[in-house]
This record gives structure tokens, C-alpha cells and sequence, in this order.
């Protein structure tokens, strides 16, 4: 059976570099590839058809997703919201789209009722009291936003259990979970193209819960040790400030936002150890890209963060605790022991072959038919 299905979200790749709309991307390639028609809906310049069955389908111009303090702009989200109203429903058989931004899920819901169309919401992240420490005196408005999005739509799904967990438990319904795949033979081959460069590399936006500063007070322990540091962000000025100050502008690169996926694997392709410092991760693209190009990962632990559930400690990686002496220390043990390191890495390349993309088409699609039928 073929679906016309219309993936929605605030911002479209390659506009927009980030783990949701990079998921969309492909999730539409892949789908489009099982004789689906798909609709990328955000914000975005034009329409255009980047593959086979995938159509670009804009709502608006591109926005600032970030104010200048790194947080959601709420001024977007709401902008997203308003063009929902305009949206035409009538031409999918089923909707889907991010937990993100909020402001958009209780119009996107009721439209979606109204014209008789299931809406999929897919929970990438379930803050809770997290609110909090991202918001400080504010937050019991916006967890409270939380709690009720978490129970609109027709079906929802999770990247993680961690999400899927706390979910559940608010829709009072087992939330399943539902992998983000990776093109795995693509991301093999731009790494087998890189070059040399930095040991170490990061790569995601830079935002301070991403905690990139631990991180570069890390690789200042480390005698001589470079890193790459492949994206850009609102904490990217404080970052190389502290790069500075910290004596490491001849050790780190800052790359920058790379204009496709595969300049990025390429970048990736180029290292030896990946490294995630990050306090709150609803995933982990970066490290399953890694992974698939055949690079261990190196992460911090976090209540918040389910990067344990595609990383096993000791198998694929390695769990640190986040400070800047232990992360430094198992990143020198990996760097000196060769054998250890060409063991986890060996283990995430073949772990990383669950999720290509094809698999994870065939179970999202599954979804959608079950949504078609409640």
C-alpha cells in the first residue's frame, strides 16, 4: 500500500544541520525508496524534489532557531504553529512529526481530528523537571506544556527508551520505540575517502549542554592531541574563547557548519575516537555515524542522556564521568593502547549494521499503517 505521508518539522536539511532533520531526510529517501510519496514540511526557501518520491514542501522562510543565549526561540515555534492553519491535510494519509517545538502539537492535533488524518508524534526527548535547570524560575509553565502535548496525537513513538519510558506514563500506554536509521554504506564510503586529521572529533551543534567546554579543558590534559570540531552554534564564540585561553588554538578546528552529511563522515572518517560530552541527548547521531565509519565513541554520563542504550560501555565505547580529568584520562588510554581501541572499534562497525536505514523504514512504515486503522 501506498502512503502519501507529510513529515513536519521547523527546519529542513541541508538548511538546517541537526539529528531530527536529518532523520527526515533519509527517513523520506528511504520511504520514498518503498514507493511511498513523502512531503518534507518546514521552514525552508523553496519547493524542491531532492529525490524520487520526496518533495521539499515550505510553510515559511527559514528563521533563527536559537536566541542568542542558545535557548529555542519560542518566537519560531509559535511561527510554526500559525502556518500549520494554513497547512493543506486533505493531499496525506498520515502525518508525522517531532515532539519539538510544542507550540506546534495542539493546532497540528485538532486539524488533524478535524480533517479525520492520523497525527504520529515522534518524542525525541521528555524534559520533566530538566525544565528547570534549562530555564530556571520559568519552568513548571513549559513542563506543564510538556505533559499535555504528550498526550495529543493518534500514536506516538520514541528514538529511545529513556523517552519512550517517560511517555508512557503520561499517555498511559506503552509508547514504542522506534531506532533513527543511518545510510551506512554512504557514511563507510566517505570514510574510506578521508584523509588524515585530528584524533579526536565532535560533531553536533554547539550549545552549551553539549558541554564542548569540558571537553577542550580534556584535550588541554592531553600532551600534543588534536580534535576537529564539525558544526555551529550560539556557544561556538565562548567555545573558541576558551580554546584560547586554554593554549589550544593550534591543536583544535573549528570547521564550521560543512555544507553536506558526507563532508561531515568524511571529517569524522579522518579520526580515531569519537567523543560526546553532552549532558542531554534523546539519541546520539553523531556517535551511530561514528560508530558506522568505524570509530569508537567516548561518552559523559547523564541522567538525561540515552546515549548508554546505542553505546555499551566496554563494547562499542567507553562511559566516562563529566570531568575533564577522567574523560582526559580514558581518552589517553584509548589513544596509547591500540589494541584496546581497535576492539571497540571493530564492535561499533558491526553494531552500527542494525540501523541502516532500510530496516528502520520498514518498521516507521508499520506505524503509519497501524495509525491509519485506530
Amino acid at each position: 500500500m501506498s502512503l502519501r505521508i507529510l513529515l513536519l518539522y521547523d527546519c529542513i536539511y541541508p538548511q538546517s544541520v541537526g539529528g531530527v532533520e536529518h532523520r527526515n531526510f533519509e527517513l523520506a529517501r528511504a520511504l520514498g525508496a518503498r514507493g511511498h510519496r513523502v512531503t518534507l514540511g518546514g521552514f525552508a526557501e523553496a519547493l524542491s524534489e531532492p529525490f524520487p518520491g520526496v518533495e521539499i514542501l515550505p510553510v515559511g522562510p527559514p528563521g533563527r532557531l536559537y536566541t542568542a543565549s542558545g535557548k529555542r526561540s519560542t518566537g519560531e515555534a509559535v511561527r510554526l504553529a500559525r502556518a500549520i492553519l494554513r497547512l493543506d491535510l486533505s493531499r496525506y494519509d498520515v502525518i508525522e512529526t517531532a515532539n519539538i517545538p510544542y507550540a506546534h502539537l495542539p493546532p497540528l492535533a485538532l486539524r488533524c481530528r478535524r480533517a479525520g488524518k492520523p497525527l504520529v508524534v515522534t518524542w525525541y526527548e521528555y524534559w520533566g523537571r530538566y525544565w528547570g535547570r534549562y530555564l530556571g524560575a520559568r519552568w513548571p509553565v513549559y513542563a506543564a506544556i510538556e505533559r499535555m502535548t504528550a498526550r495529543l496525537g493518534t500514536a506516538a513513538i520514541s528514538s529511545s527508551r529513556l523517552t519512550a519510558e517517560r511517555v508512557s506514563k503520561v499517555r498511559g500506554e506503552e509508547v514504542p520505540v522506534v531506532r533513527i536509521g543511518i545510510p551506512l554504506e554512504t557514511i563507510r564510503k566517505a570514510a574510506l575517502e578521508a584523509g588524515e586529521g585530528p584524533p579526536l572529533v565532535y560533531a553536533g551543534r554547539l550549545l552549551r549542554e553539549k558541554r564542548v567546554d569540558l571537553l577542550l579543558e580534556a584535550v588541554a590534559r592531553l600532551q600534543g592531541i588534536g580534535l576537529a570540531i564539525c558544526g555551529d552554534g550560539p556557544d561556538r564564540g565562548r567555545l573558541e574563547e576558551i580554546a584560547g585561553r586554554l593554549g589550544l588554538k593550534e591543536r583544535v578546528v573549528f570547521h564550521g557548519h560543512l555544507p553536506t552529511n558526507v563532508d561531515v563522515w568524511r571529517r569524522i572518517g579522518e579520526s580515531r575516537i569519537a567523543v560526546q560530552p553532552s549532558s542531554r541527548e534523546g539519541y546520539g547521531m553523531f556517535p551511530l555515524e561514528a560508530m558506522a565509519a568505524g570509530l569508537p565513541v567516548v561518552y559523559c554520563e547523564s541522567s538525561e542522556s540515552a546515549l548508554s542504550e546505542l553505546v555499551e560501555d566496554g563494547v562499542q565505547g567507553v562511559r566516562t564521568a563529566p570531568d575533564p580529568g577522567a574523560l582526559a584520562a580514558v581518552l589517553d588510554r584509548l589513544l596509547t593502547d591500540e589494541g584496546e581501541r581497535r576492539r571497540l572499534a571493530e564492535n561499533a562497525r558491526r553494531h552500527a549494521e542494525e540501523f541502516d536505514w532500510g530496516a528502520v523504514a520498514a518498521v516507521t512504515e508499520a506505524v503509519f499503517l497501524r495509525a491509519l486503522v485506530q
